[in-house]
C-alpha cells in the first residue's frame, strides 16, 4: 500500500467501520486514534489498530492516545489543540486531517474546531458510501470493492476458521449436479412433502454428535424408510439416483453414496444454489474474487464476549456491507418455537457479525402455512431479516444484484465458473 504524506486523527468508538473506511480510502502515513476512557471506545481503538496493522500500516505509524475527554467542550478543545501542537512539532509540514465520524458528538465538534485549517475534516457516510468533506469540499466516493469478506469480518472482530468455498471436490460435485439443484429450486413451492420425507431419511443417515464433539452415532449409508415414497415423487427420486446421491429400490430402501451426498439431499442443495448463484456472478465479472464465500465457519477473537463460532451458509460483501444468506429446508420455520429459535440466532448473527449495516436473508424451501407462517413473517420483519420464500428462490441472482445496486445479465445463475 502506498501511503500519503498526511496524518489522520480518528475518534475511537465501538463502531470500527466508520474509522476503517476513511483510513483505507485516504491512506495517511500516520493514524492517530484518540480514545476516551470508556471501555467500548478503548476496545474499539485496539481493534481498529489491529485492522490497520493487518492492512499494512507499520507499528510506528499507528498510535493510540488515551484519556481523551468525551464531554465538556472546553476540555475537549484544549486536548485537541495540545495534540495538534505535539503532532506539528514531531512532523512539521504534514497536514493533519480529521475523521469526525467516531467518538461522541461533542468530541467531534471540539476536534473539528481545534484542528480547523490544519488539514481536511471528513465524515464517513457508510450507508451511502461517501466521505463527506466538512469544509464544503467535494465528497470522496468509497469504492464498492474497498473491503473484502475477510476484511469486514475482521472489522467486526471475527476471523474465518474454515472456508471450503473453492474446495475442488465440492466444486466438481456442485457443478455436476447443478441441473438437479436448479430443478429442486424451480419445484420447491410444490415439494413440501418430498422435502419432509427426504429430511427424515437424512436425519437417520447422518452422524450424531454431542455438544462436546463426541460421536453418538456414525454415518449410516443404508436407510429403510417407514413408508414408501409417494408415487408422484418418484420422478424426483430417479434424478437423485442419476446424480449419484443415492441408490433406491423403488420402495423403502435408500443407500446414500456418502455423507456429503446425504447432506446434499437433506438441505445442502439449497446452500449449493447460493454457491451456484454467487459463483455465476463472479464468472460474469459482477463480483470480484474474495468478496464472497459459502459454508464458512467464523469465530471471534481477542477476548470478545461473543466468542462462540458461527456458521455462515453464504456471505457476500459489496459496498463495504455484509449480506448473510441462511438456508433452511426443514419444517421448523413454520412452527412457532422453531421460527423463533431460527430468527433469534439470525438476529444475533446480523448484529454481531454484520454490524450496523449488515443484512441477513433467510432462504426457505418450505412453504409457510397459514397461522404460524404469518407469525414467522411478522417476526422476520421485526428482526429486519428478509424472508425469501420458495417461489422466489429461483430469482436469487436478481435479488442479489438489486441489493448490490448493479445491472445483471440474464444468463442462468447455475452456470459455474
Amino acid at each position: 500500500m502506498q501511503f500519503q504524506p498526511r496524518i489522520l486523527v480518528c475518534l475511537a468508538s465501538e463502531e470500527i467501520m466508520q474509522n476503517t473506511l476513511p483510513a483505507l480510502r485516504l491512506r495517511p502515513a500516520m493514524v492517530i486514534i484518540a480514545t476516551s476512557d470508556s471501555e467500548p471506545a478503548r476496545q474499539g481503538a485496539l481493534q481498529f489498530s489491529r485492522v490497520l496493522h493487518d492492512a499494512g500500516w507499520p507499528a510506528h505509524a499507528v498510535r493510540i492516545t488515551e484519556h481523551t475527554p468525551d464531554h465538556d467542550l472546553g476540555n475537549i478543545s484544549r486536548y485537541a489543540q495540545e495534540l495538534a501542537a505535539e503532532l506539528q512539532g514531531q512532523h512539521p509540514g504534514l497536514p493533519i486531517d480529521l475523521n469526525a465520524s467516531g467518538g461522541t458528538k461533542v468530541m467531534s465538534f471540539g476536534f473539528v474546531g481545534a484542528l480547523a485549517g490544519l488539514g481536511d475534516a471528513w465524515y464517513c457516510d457508510t450507508r451511502h458510501g461517501l466521505l463527506e468533506h466538512l469544509g464544503g469540499g467535494a465528497p470522496l466516493l468509497l469504492p464498492a470493492d474497498l473491503l473484502k469478506l475477510g476484511d469486514v469480518l475482521q472489522v467486526q472482530g471475527y476471523r474465518v476458521v474454515t472456508d471450503p468455498t473453492w474446495n475442488p471436490t465440492f466444486v466438481c460435485a456442485a457443478a455436476a449436479r447443478a441441473d438437479l439443484t436448479e430443478h429442486l429450486v424451480l419445484e420447491a413451492p410444490r415439494l413440501n412433502g418430498f422435502f419432509g420425507y427426504v429430511n427424515r431419511l437424512t436425519r437417520e443417515a447422518l452422524p450424531q454428535t454431542r455438544t462436546d464433539g463426541s460421536i453418538v452415532r456414525t454415518f449410516r449409508a443404508e436407510i429403510l424408510a417407514q413408508r414408501p415414497l409417494f408415487t408422484n415423487n418418484h420422478e424426483l427420486a430417479r434424478p437423485f439416483e442419476q446424480a449419484g446421491i443415492w441408490e433406491w429400490d423403488g420402495d423403502c430402501r435408500f443407500v446414500f453414496a456418502g455423507e456429503a451426498s446425504a447432506r446434499y439431499a437433506g438441505g445442502g442443495w439449497l446452500e449449493e444454489w447460493a454457491w451456484l448463484t454467487l459463483a455465476g456472478l463472479q464468472a460474469d465479472g459482477l463480483i470480484p474474487d474474495g468478496h464472497w464465500g459459502t459454508n464458512l465457519r467464523v469465530d471471534a477473537g481477542h477476548g470478545l464476549q461473543e466468542a462462540a463460532s458461527n456458521e455462515l451458509d453464504a456471505a457476500l460483501v459489496w459496498r463495504n456491507q455484509l449480506l448473510v444468506l441462511e438456508c433452511k429446508t426443514g419444517v421448523q420455520i413454520s412452527t412457532e418455537g422453531g421460527s423463533q429459535s431460527i430468527l433469534n440466532r439470525l438476529d444475533s448473527l446480523r448484529r454481531h457479525v454484520g454490524g450496523a449495516m449488515g443484512e441477513t436473508w433467510l432462504l426457505t424451501a418450505r412453504r409457510l402455512q397459514q397461522g404460524n407462517g404469518a407469525a414467522a413473517r411478522e417476526r422476520a420483519r421485526a428482526y429486519r431479516i428478509r424472508l425469501i420464500e420458495p417461489e422466489y428462490l429461483i430469482d436469487l441472482r436478481l435479488e442479489i444484484c438489486a441489493w448490490m445496486d448493479i445491472a445483471t445479465a440474464t444468463s442462468a445463475a447455475t452456470e459455474p465458473p
